[in-house]
């Protein structure tokens, strides 16, 4: 019997969050067929955590009129750090539990197909060089806000590691040595400043401080409800306080940015997370303010852009670089 051709092949791709997991069906080209979200029940431990995570696989496959056979690859992103050669969660700060997780063997075993594991801030931003916001371009850096701020580097088409596979940590690159104490121990981080949190804290930390606002108001006197919606929504209605907020937020997301732009010349930075819905609120003076900070040329290679995959982003990419990198992870 002739192999099926790689074009006509179909992949998994899950993308395990800190609460939820979301598994995608795609064929080679990053079309999706089907997916499926579900919560991660982390707190029953990993083995219950993969064995769901199989359960759901299989589940969607069988409701997509397939079965595991019809699968080429699987591939999962992942908190980290990790081991993304030999597959190995070394110990994932939002999975309680998680030390030396033999993710890639246990997957294998339950699924049936070679699974590759990369982490998933790296997912999430092949996704969008692969098939999203930065379709077509070879050099591109994504980060996202969201609790933390994540990161993911492609250059030349390929997906930066590092010496032990846990490069591109964005979020922890320093701005202030003597700034905000970040939980991963150091000071000053970038996701200290930038992130969908950081942007509440800093809300919240004003008002602590007396600053009067609105947001007191939009919150019922609650001022621990204060999220980065709440800041947007009053920064719009020119609440002194939420618009000194906001320009903080993006004076840090610049430096950033830049930080970015000047190490790695991309052709394009793909910004993820809620808060791109602040549209040209965001966007025009965070351009504005990353081309103060940068150089002319290297600048005008680079677009910044808003993902445009959304929850999928990670799954999809995960997919991705199995199917495009998957000599890394050893896969048939």
């Amino acid at each position: 019997m002739a192999k099926k051709s790689k074009s006509k092949k179909l992949v998994i791709g899950i993308d395990l969050g800190g609460t939820n997991v979301v598994a995608v069906l795609v064929d080679t080209s990053g079309k999706v067929k089907s997916y499926v979200h579900f919560p991660n029940e982390s707190a029953k431990g990993p083995e219950h955590v993969i064995r769901n995570i199989a359960d759901n696989v299989k589940a969607l496959v069988k409701k997509s009129g397939l079965a595991m056979k019809d699968i080429w690859r699987a591939g999962i992103g992942s908190p980290g750090p990790l081991d993304s050669k030999k597959g190995i969660i070394m110990g994932a700060v939002n999975l309680p539990g998680w030390t030396r997780v033999l993710l890639k063997a246990s997957l294998e075993k339950q699924l049936g197909v070679g699974v590759g594991v990369d982490n998933d801030a790296n997912c999430a931003a092949y996704g969008e060089q692969w098939v999203g916001a930065a379709k077509g371009a070879s050099n591109v850096v994504g980060i996202t806000l969201g609790t933390g701020v994540g990161g993911g580097i492609i250059i030349d088409n390929k997906l930066v590691r590092g010496a032990n596979y846990n490069a591109a940590e964005i979020g922890h690159t320093s701005l202030n040595p003597d700034g905000r104490l970040c939980k991963c121990g150091a000071k000053g981080c970038l996701e200290q400043y930038a992130s969908a949190s950081a942007i509440a804290e800093s809300a919240r930390e004003a008002i602590r401080k007396g600053a009067s606002s609105m947001m007191t108001e939009f919150v019922k006197g609650d001022i621990s409800k204060i999220t980065s919606k709440t800041v947007y929504e009053a920064m719009v209605q020119n609440d002194k306080t939420a618009v000194v907020v906001w320009d903080e937020f993006i004076k840090y997301l610049a430096a950033g940015v830049a930080n970015q732009i000047n190490g790695l010349n991309p052709e394009v930075v793909v910004i993820a997370g809620g808060v791109i819905n602040a549209g040209d609120r965001l966007f025009k003076p965070l351009k504005e303010a990353v081309r103060k900070q940068t150089f002319a040329l290297t600048f005008s290679a680079a677009k910044i852009v808003p993902a445009k995959l959304g929850e999928l982003a990670g799954a999809i990419g995960a997919a991705g670089v199995v199917i495009n990198e998957g000599e890394f992870y050893n896969l048939k």
